[in-house]
């Protein structure tokens, strides 16, 4: 994650802003760009990210703009930044290391690429797309889920699957397929090289965008050129015109990224508008360099000298999309995009600290499902909750207890992490330690999603298996809120109080 260290009236404060890449690769694709395994040496997706944070740490030695001063509403102030890893997995990766065996090297290699900490993949037009009669791109969404459902991989990817509109009612299906069964968490549609570019308004990709709707996943469109992103922000509107009439509960669930939208476009207020409207995003992918400056500077100056705030409510820097398109550009090219969104110039012509918050990580978390609908366990009978107490000795970290006993669970291979979400306090702005998790019962295949918590930090926290009388709430809970008392006397209802390491284990083994 990225730090901010803010020196401002004598005081110092720091702000952690939590990095997402909105748009990579996995697979092979018949045009010979391929990317199977993340992890691969020197050319996964993980060494890339470690090679744009080397990139980006070079530039700041011949620059010096790791630190500079700047002006923060109206205030002198001095930031300077650094990288630090995500609490909760780097927790995580100390203790499998300390356990050895499985997953004991996670800690050593997650040093090279603590600033970017998650990254969404999806389906090349791979090779073995065709594999299965279902649907075009089954074989392909399989292998995304293979890799981002399970540890590891789930701790930085987020999986996307794909579908081809043209494919008709194959494709709708595969739109809750790659979801309900998959986990996936978006879909990617690529008019152009499955050859419907010039359908890209009519009924079938509307259809496929209503489904999403209801599975409330981001749909991120691949773009080349401006007629494309034109007819892309046409199919927006008719969709959101069809939401409207027969689906409005739909409306918050539809959510469209246009790719590509800002790399040759800089100064055309009718690809702006494209993507300044209500469910609409825009990726940054392919800007780079003095370009990236430019735009950031002409798009912000148009957005507020047009009140566009009235359009949907949201500032300018929460349309738009950290993304580095790899393997297609390079670490060269996601640098020099992130260079222009953390230097001083961005300050200077009147970017802040929310924008970089949100254009870095922010707003894709915002378009995922599990923010958006209720995290809640589906079936299944209800499971006692932990409670770590380490107050009788202060040497003892109680929420470090409940992380080496999950790593503990994951070596003797009793459960897999599927995908974490990281929790907000009270609003947007600011992520802390706590996750919601959603793991799987080797055993039995089962799903179970548990919430990590901290009620008094470091002295006592909380394992909670949640059911479908208890959501997750994403903006965390306060003990002595109305609204937060039933959560807590439902979670309270039967719970074991441990102290130790083991007791935790052994309550733990009861679930899994």
């Amino acid at each position: 994650m990225l730090t901010a260290t803010i020196e401002q009236d004598g005081k110092i404060r720091v702000e952690n802003m939590f990095v997402i890449d909105a748009h990579s690769h996995l697979g092979e694709d018949v045009d010979g760009a391929t990317m199977m395994n993340p992890l691969a040496p020197g050319t996964g997706t993980f060494d890339f990210w470690g090679n744009v944070q080397g990139r980006v740490q070079a530039d700041w030695m011949k620059t010096g703009e790791q630190s500079f001063s700047t002006t923060i509403d109206g205030k002198f102030a001095k930031i300077s930044w650094s990288f630090n890893p995500y609490p909760f997995t780097d927790k995580l990766y100390v203790a499998l290391e300390s356990i050895g065996n499985r997953h004991s090297d996670l800690k050593e290699k997650s040093k090279f690429y603590s600033f970017i900490d998650q990254g969404v993949v999806f389906p090349f037009q791979d090779v073995f797309r065709d594999k299965h009669p279902e649907a075009r791109y089954r074989a392909s969404n399989i292998n995304v889920s293979r890799f981002t459902t399970r540890f590891p991989f789930s701790m930085k990817l987020i999986g996307y699957g794909r579908c081809d509109p043209m494919e008709g009612e194959k494709a709708v299906r595969e739109v809750a397929y790659a979801r309900e069964v998959l986990g996936l968490r978006g879909l990617k549609l690529h008019p152009r090289s499955e050859r419907w570019i010039d359908d890209i308004k009519s009924g079938k990709p509307l259809n496929v965008l209503v489904e999403a709707a209801k599975h409330s996943l981001p749909v991120i469109f691949d773009t080349r050129g401006r007629g494309s992103i034109l007819d892309i922000a046409e199919l927006i509107k008719s969709t959101r015109a069809v939401l409207s009439q027969q689906y409005p509960e739909l409306l918050p669930h539809f959510k469209v990224i246009i790719a590509h939208f800002a790399q040759g476009n800089i100064g055309d207020h009718e690809v702006y508008n494209a993507v300044v409207q209500p469910n609409t995003y825009g990726d940054l992918s392919m800007l780079h360099g003095e370009g990236a400056g430019n735009f950031f500077e002409d798009f912000r100056r148009w957005f507020k000298s047009n009140n566009k705030i009235t359009v949907d409510n949201r500032d300018w820097s929460e349309y738009l999309l950290y993304a580095s398109d790899y393997p297609y550009f390079g670490d060269v090219h996601a640098q020099k995009l992130l260079k222009y969104i953390i230097n001083k110039r961005f300050f200077e012509t009147g970017g802040t600290l929310n924008d970089v918050r949100n254009i870095l990580g922010l707003n894709q978390i915002r378009v995922l499902p599990e923010y958006n609908i209720p995290q809640v366990r589906k079936d299944g009978p209800a499971i006692p909750s932990t409670i770590i107490s380490s107050v009788q000795n202060g040497n003892v970290n109680s929420f470090e207890i409940a992380i080496k006993v999950l790593a503990k669970l994951i070596v003797d291979n009793k459960i897999d992490i599927k995908r974490f979400c990281i929790q907000f306090k009270e609003n947007w702005n600011q992520f802390i330690d706590d996750v919601l998790l959603t793991t799987l019962k080797r055993s039995t295949n089962e799903e179970i999603l548990i919430m990590l918590t901290k009620i008094v930090k470091d002295r006592i926290s909380l394992i909670a298996p949640l059911t479908k009388e208890i959501p997750w709430n994403k903006f965390g809970y306060k003990y002595f809120n109305p609204r937060d008392r039933q959560f807590f006397s439902l979670i309270f209802r039967q719970n074991y109080l441990t102290t130790e390491e083991k007791q935790v284990s052994d309550c733990l083994a009861q679930i899994y």
